[in-house]
């Protein structure tokens, strides 16, 4: 069996699954197996494998089975950073990237202080940490996801330039005098009623990372309740929303008293709000 032929038998097995994502996940899961990069796999694609890997069906098994491909991997790729996941948090997605490069923007040169709230695996705060000369502080309730989120500081070399803190967003003594350049924050936003809905894949993912509660607004509420006093001057919030709650979040900051702007991802959905003060 050649490369290409061992991609395309990976690829029509998990189509059902993932759709036009089959291909790509096809040739992680061959990178994953073999330690061959995506170019030395396309140079290969002709030639005859020595073996085929012990693990593939089993592989094949759980992805078709809905469990995410970052945790039967047990790692994912996230601004240019190969980051260790597990099901303690959620899988960080390449449209929460433009949260970050949001962020790089607002930050420039500046040696910034930043907070990230429900941190989950660190991603936003590790990206922002390897691309700008800020020192961020990441915290999350979750003392598994905060595990996972200091083995990838390590892993980057971030350790010193990040750090996490375990912290409850919605405990009346969630921060004390501490004040931040920037706050960025992608928090459980999916309204309860709607989990039940969502793909089999989803449902793997720790809940606590996905329930906004009745309509998804609880955790901005909160935001705008208390941060504003949390950022220096001239400082900002940005937040991940839901595609369908820019009319919502403009709403509350509009009863805040603050500005909003609303951007959208690479697919033209509504995917997160800057907040200045």
């Amino acid at each position: 069996m050649t490369y290409f032929q061992f991609k395309k038998y990976i690829k029509d097995s998990l189509e059902e699954v993932v759709g036009e994502y089959a291909a790509y996940e096809a040739e992680k899961i061959i990178c994953h197996l073999t330690g061959l990069s995506r170019t030395a796999l396309s140079l290969r694609s002709r030639e005859e494998m020595p073996e085929t890997p012990k693990e593939t069906e089993n592989i094949i098994a759980r992805r078709q089975n809905g469990e995410p491909l970052a945790y039967i991997l047990g790692k994912t790729d996230f601004f240019g950073l190969e980051l260790y996941v597990s099901e303690a948090c959620l899988t960080p997605r390449a449209d929460t990237e433009v949260i970050v490069e949001r962020a790089l923007e607002f930050l420039g040169e500046r040696n910034a202080e930043v907070l990230d709230i429900c941190t989950g695996s660190g991603c936003i705060a590790l990206a922002i940490a390897a691309n700008s000369h800020a020192t961020v502080l990441g915290v999350d309730i979750s003392a598994a996801a905060l595990a996972v989120a200091e083995k990838n500081a390590k892993k980057c070399a971030l350790w010193g330039k990040v750090r996490f803190l375990q912290r409850d967003a919605l405990a009346a003594d969630f921060l004390d005098g501490e004040k931040y350049d920037l706050i960025v924050s992608n928090p459980p936003y999916i309204p309860t009623a709607d989990i039940a809905a969502l793909s089999a894949e989803v449902h793997r993912e720790p809940m606590l990372a996905l329930d906004g509660g009745a309509d998804g607004l609880v955790f901005y509420r909160r935001f705008l309740e208390i941060l504003p006093k949390h950022l220096k001057s001239g400082g900002a919030m940005i937040f991940e929303i839901g595609y369908d709650q820019e009319a919502a979040l403009r709403t509350l900051c509009e009863e805040a008293g603050l500005p909003c702007e609303i951007f959208r991802d690479y697919g033209g959905n509504v995917r997160g709000a800057v907040i200045k003060v």
